[in-house]
């Protein structure tokens, strides 16, 4: 079982502080598995009976059985991870987002596209930004009006034209994107609607917007230096999957006029 897995079940349980502590396990998850508890508490300015009570929250008898846990998960995803080829984890990423997106309704998120008078589309990253304006080509062949901002000044600039009748898309990797979160804040305010797209994990665009769905994209390493790389070939196949569902609705709208 992974630690996703637990927040996930765990979720209504967890309090602003929990979700900041199992943020920086998650996103350090080799370096917290030397920690004692003390440096850990230290390191996230928490007291240790917080990171206590977390544990037993999640279903453990204290912090040795969670760090027990944490290096037996750390192992199975080594000798997993060792076991696939590159291939292997492509189609993984694939397989796992469009299995995942069957599982959601979209029919909310296809009203949502259908009355917005503009799609406002944000990427955090060159990756991002590809995936954005293949959906922006698409979306344009169906009459919507879809704008992709190439760059943080210009999504700034845009901020008070964009109106409660718009909506936004925000494409990132980890969903921590750190100049972004006042965005996030101010669409709240304005009760404007915000759909953000990241990797798996309790993180800050998710538990920020209005709606949020997730892509997969495993690591695998390339060259002579065995580099760690991630392809967000996941976030592809998860803009097609919406182009397709909206061109899907608009064609059942049609037949009923």
């Amino acid at each position: 079982m992974k630690l996703q897995y637990l927040i996930q079940q765990h979720q209504s349980e967890l309090s602003e502080l929990d979700r900041g502590i199992l943020n920086y396990i998650l996103s350090n998850g080799d370096t917290v598995l030397s920690m004692g508890i003390v440096e850990l508490s230290e390191q996230v300015h928490v007291s240790k009976s917080s990171i206590l009570r977390l544990t037993k929250k999640l279903g453990f008898s204290g912090y040795s059985e969670f760090k027990y846990f944490l290096r037996h998960q750390q192992e199975q995803i080594t000798t997993i991870s060792q076991q696939k080829t590159i291939f292997e984890k492509q189609q993984e990423d694939i397989f796992a987002t469009l299995n995942y997106v069957k599982t959601v309704d979209l029919a909310v998120l296809n009203r949502l596209f259908d009355r917005s008078k503009t799609i406002y589309c944000y990427p955090t990253g060159f990756s991002q930004k590809k995936a954005l304006e293949e959906f922006s080509k698409m979306m344009l062949s169906m009459e919507k009006r879809v704008i992709v901002l190439p760059n943080k000044t210009e999504f700034d600039m845009v901020m008070p034209m964009i109106t409660a009748e718009d909506c936004v898309i925000i494409a990132s990797l980890s969903g921590e994107t750190e100049n972004v979160k006042e965005n996030l804040t101010t669409f709240a305010i304005r009760q404007i609607p915000v759909l953000t797209l990241s990797a798996p994990g309790d993180n800050y665009f998710a538990r920020h917007s209005t709606f949020h769905l997730t892509y997969y994209c495993d690591f695998f390493q390339i060259g002579r230096k065995k580099i760690p790389s991630q392809s967000l070939i996941g976030l592809s196949c998860l803009i097609d999957y919406l182009i397709r569902s909206y061109g899907l609705f608009t064609l059942q709208e049609g037949n009923h006029d």
